[in-house]
């Protein structure tokens, strides 16, 4: 059986095929390295075929890399990859029903902490209160997150904070734009959503025994491609930035700064992050409205709890606590 992070022999014939992308690798050569028939050889080359990779068979001559294709695949993932364990398990998918769920039962069967689960289209993509999440083929990063944090269920809404924040300072990093943090879980650029997180838990009483972190980002999503009633509401990279963008190159910074940002909550608690996400934060001192299941409330945005609950200064000059809701 495959172990975490170990490739395949198809990946291992495709890493030699790049390495030697100007001249051609014979059959002979691969069959004798990975101690296979000729014919198996074969089997593996077209497999990379089918998944989209140009590979060129000339006779007497061998195989080479022509082109590599823009999709989220495993080799391509893990070429660019600088995580000491996150992303080393994957799980990739032309199309999927929701990464979360998917997550969810890899997690109940032992996958590993920093496993992940991405798809090039969600046909039932889902945000909080189950609300639908557009997920269009091809255009934006739609994938979740296996951790194990050890954490009392009570600090799960933590790790929200912490993977917004990596969110923010990956697409920083990455495109330049100014991204910002809408509380609980949403990624905003010029007032209008770009990126959306879900965390999904499994726990006993005491402790969480599994934590899924969905991440959907609209990364050359185009106005046409969301739906009409979310054209005035909802952005992408792309249209932000004018042009197309790698969403593998962004799929790479982000995963490498989930992990450091992971790593730094493991070591110094939700305060370091709580202090970092108001910085970072789109709403922090202007008035609001949150809307609850039986309650609005609007203020003045002015903190961030221990607990993860937004403070809002309330007309009266009362503070007040908010745990859930929908912020305008």
């Amino acid at each position: 059986m495959k172990k975490p992070g170990e490739i395949d022999t198809g990946e291992k014939i495709l890493k030699l095929l790049r390495a030697e992308k100007e001249s051609y690798l014979s059959g002979e050569d691969l069959s004798r390295k990975f101690k296979m028939t000729r014919a198996a050889v074969w089997k593996h080359i077209h497999a990379l075929i089918g998944q989209g990779y140009g590979i060129e068979s000339c006779p007497h001559k061998g195989y080479r890399l022509l082109s590599v294709p823009d999709k989220l695949l495993p080799a391509e993932i893990r070429q660019g990859l600088k995580t000491k364990y996150m992303a080393r398990e994957l799980y990739c998918y032309n199309e999927s029903g929701s990464t979360n769920e998917t997550a969810m039962k890899l997690a109940g069967e032992k996958a590993p902490a920093g496993t992940v689960v991405i798809t090039e289209k969600q046909t039932a993509g889902k945000g909080r209160l189950n609300r639908n999440w557009s997920s269009p083929a091809g255009l934006g990063l739609w994938f979740s997150v296996i951790l194990r944090p050890g954490i009392s269920p009570k600090r799960a809404a933590d790790l929200t904070f912490v993977a917004g924040l990596a969110v923010v300072k990956a697409i920083r990093s990455f495109t330049g734009l100014e991204a910002g943090l809408k509380w609980p879980n949403d990624i905003y650029i010029n007032g209008k959503k770009a990126c959306g997180i879900l965390t999904e838990i499994n726990a006993d009483s005491d402790i969480v025994k599994y934590l899924v972190l969905g991440i959907g980002i609209n990364v050359n999503t185009g106005k046409t491609d969301f739906p009409e009633e979310l054209r005035t509401r909802a952005t992408s990279l792309a249209l932000e930035a004018g042009k197309k963008l790698s969403r593998l190159g962004l799929l790479n910074v982000l995963i490498a700064e989930l992990e450091k940002q992971y790593e730094i909550y493991k070591k110094k608690g939700f305060p370091v992050f709580a202090a970092e996400w108001k910085k970072n934060s789109v709403i922090m001192n202007k008035r609001v409205k949150v809307k609850g299941l039986t309650e609005t409330f609007e203020g003045i945005a002015v903190d961030i709890d221990p607990d993860g609950a937004l403070v809002l200064r309330l007309n009266s000059g009362e503070l007040k606590r908010i745990y859930s809701g929908d912020v305008s």
